[in-house]
C-alpha cells in the first residue's frame, strides 16, 4: 500500500483504497458496467476473514474515520494526492455498515469517490463509485454529478453473499 499520512488515517485509507483490510484470507474484485455512464467506475469487492476479523476490520476503519478528516497519499510513485473524508451515512444492509466520500483536486479535475463497506458475517462488501470532472463546473451542476451509493444496488450485493453463507452453513 502506499504511503499514507497522518497516520491515524492508515486504517481507514487501506482498506478503502483496495477493497480489504489486514488479515483477509481470500476476495474477489469487479467492475460493474453501466451503459448509460461511461464516466463513473462502479468496483465491488468481496472479501472473506477468520471467525471475528471482519468486524476488527470495520471497527478500525470507523475508529480512524472519527479521526481522519483528510489524507495524503500515493496511488503512484511520484504522485501525491491530499483527499478530503466525509463520513456518510450507513447502509441498511449487512450486519453493520458505513459509508464515506472522498474528494480531492488534480491537475484541474476534481475527483468525488463515495466508498461503502458492508460486514455480513466475516465477509466485508467493499463498494467504490467514482466521477472525474472539472473544476470550473458550477457548483449546481458538481452537486449534481457527485456520485453516491445505491441503496438498491449494495442491498443486491448483500443478499448475494447472505445466500451464499446460508448456503454454505447448510451444506
Amino acid at each position: 500500500m502506499s504511503t499514507i499520512t497522518p497516520e491515524v488515517c492508515r486504517p481507514a485509507m487501506s482498506v478503502l483504497l483496495q477493497g480489504w483490510g489486514e488479515g483477509a484470507t481470500a476476495y474477489t474484485r469487479f467492475n460493474l458496467s453501466d451503459p448509460t455512464d461511461s464516466v463513473v467506475v462502479r468496483s465491488v469487492a468481496l472479501t472473506s476473514y477468520p471467525a471475528g476479523e471482519a468486524k476488527r476490520v470495520i471497527a478500525a476503519v470507523e475508529k480512524s474515520l472519527q479521526d481522519c478528516s483528510s489524507a495524503a497519499y500515493e496511488p503512484l510513485p511520484g504522485t501525491t494526492i491530499h483527499a478530503k473524508l466525509s463520513p456518510g451515512d450507513a447502509l441498511s444492509a449487512g450486519d453493520e455498515s458505513l459509508t464515506v466520500n472522498v474528494s480531492y483536486t488534480e491537475d484541474g479535475f476534481d475527483s468525488h469517490l463515495a466508498y461503502g463497506l458492508v460486514r455480513t458475517g466475516d465477509v466485508l462488501v467493499w463498494f467504490n463509485f467514482g466521477l472525474t470532472f472539472g473544476s470550473t463546473l458550477p457548483m449546481e451542476k458538481k452537486a449534481a454529478l457527485i456520485p453516491h451509493l445505491e441503496e438498491s444496488l449494495v442491498d443486491r450485493q448483500v443478499k448475494k453473499v447472505e445466500t451464499a453463507l446460508h448456503a454454505a452453513s447448510s451444506s
